[in-house]
Parts: C-alpha cells; sequence; structure tokens
C-alpha cells in the first residue's frame, strides 16, 4: 500500500507539472468515475448510453495516458488497482463540484425565459394536454415548452429510450406510464386510469362479439386480451402499434379498440365505451425527470401544474 500512495503522490506532480506531462482526456476521466462508482465496464456503459467496448477503450486509453494500471481484468471482473482506489473519490468530488457548479449557474436563468422539452405520446398531447395549455402559459408566460413524441407505455426499449433520453437531458421530462427502477431518474405520479374497450359502432351487445384491435408492444392490452381469451376465442385479433390507426381500423373493421379512460373526452364521443369491462392500468401515469439536488423552477412549476390538473 506505501508503494501504491508513492505511485499516487508521482501521478498528482505529473498533472501538476503541465510542461512535462499531458494533462490526460476529460471524457476518460469521467468514464472512468462512472465505472469506479458502478463497479462495472458494463453498468458504466448503460449508464453513459455507449458500448461496454467504449468504455473499455476509453479506460485503456486513460491507463496509457497516466502510464499506470487503473483495474485488474480477470474472467471479466474488474476490480480498482490500489492506486485507483486513491485515485476514485477525489475524481469523483471533482466531478460533483463541477455538476453544482453547473446547476448554480443554470439557475440564474429561472426567472427569465426557459424552455422545457417534454416528451409526449401523440394521443395523449391531443385528448388530453392540448386544450389545457392555454392555462398554463397564462399562469407561466416565461416558461416555454417544446413537444417531441415518445410511446405512452415505457416497456422494454422504449423504456430504454426514455431513460437514456431523460439522463442525457435530451427530455426534460417524459409522461407515460411505467416501472422505471433507475437511480438517476425521480417520478411523480399523475393519476391512475383504466383501459376501456371501446366500438366504433353504436350497440348495446358486449364487446366480444366484434374483432379487437390491440397494441402487441403494450402489456396492458396484452393483459386485458388474455384475461378475456375465453370470450374472444372466436373473433379475430388484428395487431395495430398506433393510436390514430387503430381508431381508424375500429372503424372501418367496426371492431373494438382500447383506449385509455384519460384520453376519453368529447373528441372521441361518438366511441361506444363498454366501461364495465374496463380493466385497471398497474401503473399509475406519471411524469419522470432527471434526478437532481437542485431542480430548475420552471420543472417543478409544469410538474405541480400536471398535477394540478388531474387531481
Amino acid at each position: 500500500m506505501r508503494e501504491s500512495k508513492l505511485h499516487f503522490v508521482n501521478y498528482k506532480y505529473q498533472i501538476i507539472n503541465m510542461k512535462k506531462a499531458k494533462f490526460p482526456s476529460l471524457n476518460a476521466l469521467r468514464v472512468f468515475d462512472v465505472a469506479a462508482r458502478s463497479g462495472s465496464f458494463k453498468q458504466a456503459a448503460q449508464q453513459l448510453g455507449v458500448t461496454q467496448s467504449a468504455v473499455t477503450r476509453q479506460i485503456q486509453a486513460l491507463e496509457e495516458q497516466l502510464d499506470m494500471r487503473l483495474f485488474q481484468r480477470d474472467n471479466r471482473v474488474h476490480s480498482l488497482t490500489p492506486v485507483a482506489l486513491e485515485l476514485a473519490p477525489q475524481i469523483e468530488q471533482i466531478f460533483d463540484q463541477l455538476e453544482r457548479a453547473i446547476e448554480r449557474t443554470r439557475s440564474l436563468n429561472d426567472n427569465t425565459t426557459t424552455q422545457l422539452t417534454v416528451a409526449i405520446s401523440s394521443e395523449r398531447f391531443r385528448f388530453w394536454l392540448a386544450d389545457k395549455l392555454e392555462d398554463f402559459h397564462a399562469i407561466y408566460p416565461h416558461i416555454q415548452l417544446n413537444f417531441t413524441r415518445c410511446a405512452d407505455y415505457f416497456a422494454g426499449e422504449h423504456a430504454a429510450d426514455m431513460v437514456s433520453a431523460v439522463q442525457h437531458q435530451s427530455w426534460d421530462i417524459a409522461i407515460g406510464y411505467g416501472q422505471i427502477n433507475d437511480k438517476h431518474l425521480q417520478s411523480q405520479r399523475l393519476s391512475k386510469n383504466d383501459l376501456v374497450p371501446v366500438s366504433a359502432i353504436s350497440t348495446n351487445d358486449t364487446p366480444f362479439r366484434q374483432s379487437w384491435i390491440t397494441n402487441p408492444d403494450n402489456p396492458e392490452h396484452t393483459k386485458l386480451v388474455e384475461a378475456n381469451q375465453s370470450k374472444l376465442k372466436s373473433q379475430r385479433i388484428i395487431h395495430c402499434d398506433d393510436f390514430y390507426m387503430s381508431l381508424d381500423l375500429a372503424q372501418t373493421e367496426k371492431a373494438v379498440t382500447l383506449v385509455d379512460s384519460s384520453l376519453l373526452n368529447a373528441q372521441l364521443s361518438h366511441l361506444t365505451p363498454f366501461r364495465e369491462y374496463a380493466q385497471p392500468i398497474k401503473s399509475p401515469l406519471s411524469v419522470f425527470y432527471k434526478k437532481r439536488k437542485r431542480q430548475s423552477v420552471a420543472l417543478v412549476a409544469f410538474i405541480k401544474w400536471l398535477q394540478l390538473i388531474n387531481q
């Protein structure tokens, strides 16, 4: 351990003496910091949104720049060397200080025009949010909302895409359903809703005498179909992963499709809902955003407003 400490002292001397030693890559140091914290190149790659081989290359480049080994590699298990154990907490502290400085700088603009990028499904924007935005802008004229499209259910690839976009700040907020367990994200509940079978034709019959249109990528659709499998065994199940196409198909095929109860407003009053066959959606409608020690005033204001209109 004494030898490793001497090695670390020599490393600090190399950084200070810039004329004789090139300062290591900031990006490589960041990769090292994440890898040291997570304890795994695979987990570091997931957190950084890159491949595991890219993490390996950055670590190898840093080891070459510092002329020292930072990780012991044994059958794909990566453990910190003694000198890396000395280096890691100081690098972590430096990046924490840098993040706090950036957050303080961003907070200076909280009272000026602030932009938020909101990810939301096209159907949720149209039938749930759009007609309420005038009220929001009247209360918060200095907050500009930009919108991008995402899935309404965050599962599988859609969940991974959402987590990556929020974590890397391509999106400030994502609205939808999903059981997301990621230490870098926070969520706030908006409402509990149901999945309702609806028909494009007016009928007093049950929904099980018509074909059903379902989204195979939506786990709630799959669960509702499985719960009624015996009643649907003689009916066609048509797969469609687009909300608006499903509405059109329901009209042309005289079929049943599945709609979130929170979307059933006046614009969809032509549909016949079968509420007695509705199924509670397992997870609540939520807003997801990046975990920070201090959130921007604009983000907090928008989330509080969303919660208010969903009471």
